[in-house]
Formats: C-alpha cells, sequence, structure tokens
C-alpha cells in the first residue's frame, strides 16, 4: 500500500522539474544585452536593506515544494492547475525579460557575517537584470491564491502559506533584488494566466488529471468536506 501510495504521487511531484527546466531560460537571459531600464522609484529608496529577510527569500524554494506536496496528496487537480499557471507566468516573465530588460541598483555590504554572505551568495548567483515582474513573487502569489481559492484546506495552513508568502514577497524589496513595480507586475501576470487557465484550459486539464494523475483526496476529508471543494471551485 504504502509503495503505490508513493508511486502515486511520484508522476506529479516529477512535473515541479518543470519549474527549474523553465529556469534555465532565465540563466540564458541573465546578463547585459544593450539598454537596461530602472524601475526604482522615490518610495522604493525609502525603503531600508534588511539582512535578516535573506532568510524568508531562500527559504522560496522549500516553501513551492512543501505546498505543492500538499496539494499533491489533498487536491491533485489544484496541484495541475497551479503548476501550470507558475509555467505559463514564468514563460511570460521570459518574454517581458527579453523586451524590456530592467535593472536594479544593489547595496554595497559592510560586515561578514552569515547572513551578509548569504546575501552575497544570492548577489553572486543572480545578476542583477531581468527583475521585472520578480518570478519570486510570481510563483509565491499563486501558491497563496490557489490555498485561499481552494476548499477543504484548514485556515491554519492557508495563514502559513500566506505568511510565508508575503514574507517571501517582502524579502524581494528587503535584500534589494526588486522593487515595486516589479512586485505589482508580477501579480498581474499572475492574474493573467489565472484568467487564461481557467477560461480556456480547466476542462482539458481536468480530463488529464482523471486520466493520467489520479487525483486523490485525503482519506479523513468527510463527505461534507468533499460537497465544499465542489461549491468552492479556483477562480
Amino acid at each position: 500500500m504504502r509503495t503505490e501510495s508513493f508511486k502515486s504521487h511520484l508522476i506529479p511531484l516529477m512535473s515541479l522539474f518543470t519549474i527549474p527546466l523553465l529556469g534555465l531560460i532565465y540563466v540564458y537571459l541573465n546578463h547585459a544585452r544593450g539598454k537596461a531600464y530602472n524601475l526604482v522609484t522615490d518610495l522604493d529608496q525609502q525603503i531600508p536593506f534588511v539582512k535578516i529577510f535573506i532568510l524568508p527569500y531562500v527559504s522560496w524554494y522549500g516553501f513551492l515544494f512543501i505546498a505543492f506536496l500538499y496539494f499533491s496528496y489533498k487536491n491533485r487537480e489544484v496541484f495541475v492547475q497551479t503548476l501550470l499557471q507558475i509555467n505559463m507566468g514564468q514563460l511570460i516573465c521570459y518574454v517581458i525579460y527579453a523586451i524590456f530588460q530592467t535593472h536594479v541598483q544593489r547595496p554595497e555590504l559592510a560586515g561578514n557575517d552569515a547572513l551578509l554572505q548569504m546575501v552575497q551568495w544570492v548577489y553572486r548567483s543572480d545578476q542583477p537584470y531581468n527583475c521585472f515582474p520578480s518570478i519570486h513573487v510570481l510563483t509565491s502569489y499563486l501558491v497563496m491564491r490557489a490555498y485561499w481559492s481552494t476548499g477543504n484546506i484548514p485556515r491554519a495552513y492557508k495563514y502559513a502559506v500566506t505568511f510565508m508568502a508575503m514574507a517571501i514577497i517582502a524579502s524581494t524589496l528587503f535584500i534589494k533584488q526588486h522593487v515595486l513595480l516589479d512586485i505589482a507586475g508580477a501579480c498581474l501576470v499572475a492574474e493573467v494566466v489565472v484568467c487564461i487557465e481557467s477560461r480556456l484550459l480547466r476542462k482539458s486539464l481536468s480530463r488529464l488529471v482523471r486520466s493520467f494523475m489520479a487525483p486523490k483526496t485525503l482519506h479523513a476529508g468527510s463527505k461534507d468536506d468533499m460537497r465544499e471543494d465542489k461549491a468552492m471551485p479556483i477562480k
């Protein structure tokens, strides 16, 4: 039974590799190419650099995995919908990066403690280009939205996901990886892909999940919970 359960979740979890695979496009685009626009505003200049926010920033990887792992057990259909939304959002962002490159001015770092070393590692790994819209914000926003739009998820889980998503979004500003317009652009792209997925692709995805990914719900769920799930589709 345990082996069968593991196998039933293996394909959905392997599909998460589409996120880093598409990320290779970002790596290709992440260098100076002609003119790069600066979207910093006066309000951005008032936001301080706060090194402790590197912790939620790098926790983004684990946040996505755990959030999707729960959906893999709880609601396979929402798992696929949210992953597709993220993949679509990534591609839209990469098209924007290719035609409208932006640049963020990073601060000079004074010190050599563990937190600053983590910030320096991020700065070395990620060039200060292709910031609008933010992929960190796009993905965190879509996961948070999926949790709140799905029934039969305990509110404690929804609040925990919201806290982490908001901390990650805030971290992009406080460690000076992004500016406010990058966040606004990411939220706009997220709403666009949700609209496209829900209006044009939802029925096809439902058939795919039923035939290929064998959607499951938690065994502990009651009939009332199942009715709630049906009454509260993702919008």
